[in-house]
């Protein structure tokens, strides 16, 4: 319950950080479930305003183990972002594992919107006593099939280490259809953790749908 609140917690910056017509766009959620364990993931990146360079980017996944309470996670990012150029941004803000705890965090975005392609690369760094660098990234597909359906894929891929060895990683492997703006398929999550890492699998089903 404590990491559901916290996830929400990040839903309700959002809402408080934004002008109202940043509040009115769309937050998208997914939900999966696979053999192993159920994630809510929100990954969403937005201006104050249309002609603002500044905004406002949140993630976060919670992942919830059917059989073991303590492989529970949460991962929360709540930055405020200052784009000098067109579609590159400086980023800072806070911070939130289960694991670490509350950190600042500083770091650089890429991002581009097109027609069929969506990419965000986003490498930060946690300011520790031993500082946690991560390499965060999205890359999103979808094309028109027919007049109902289009085509929808993704990868999001998380990489975190420090200055002596490699602490965890995912790559989350969605493909399906997208219907009236919800989309829906097949889903695989490969994750390593620890310095020699063995890699896990979660294989099963996702929906995901943009919601005000």
């Amino acid at each position: 319950m404590k990491k559901l609140v916290m996830a929400l917690f990040g839903l309700l910056i959002i809402g408080i950080t934004g002008d109202q017509s940043s509040y009115a766009q769309p937050i998208p959620i997914e939900f999966m479930a696979g053999q192993r364990y159920a994630s809510v993931n929100v990954v969403m990146s937005k201006k104050f305003s249309t002609d603002s360079q500044f905004g406002f980017f949140h993630m976060n996944s919670l992942i919830m183990d059917y059989n073991d309470k303590s492989k529970d996670d949460l991962v929360v990012q709540n930055l405020l972002f200052y784009e000098p150029l067109t579609n590159f941004r400086i980023t800072g803000g806070a911070f939130y594992g289960s694991n670490p705890g509350f950190s600042p965090a500083t770091g650089l975005q890429y991002i581009h919107v097109g027609q069929h392609w969506f990419v965000l690369f986003s490498p930060r760094v946690n300011i520790e006593n031993d500082p946690s660098y991560t390499m965060f990234a999205i890359a999103r597909y979808a094309v028109k099939i027919n007049e109902k359906y289009n085509f929808y894929t993704s990868l999001q891929a998380l990489n975190v280490f420090n200055a002596s060895s490699h602490i965890t990683s995912s790559q989350w492997i969605r493909a399906g259809l997208d219907r009236q703006g919800i989309q829906f398929g097949v889903a695989a999550n490969v994750d390593e953790s620890g310095p020699n890492p063995k890699v896990k699998i979660n294989a099963g089903l996702f929906i995901r749908r943009e919601i005000f």
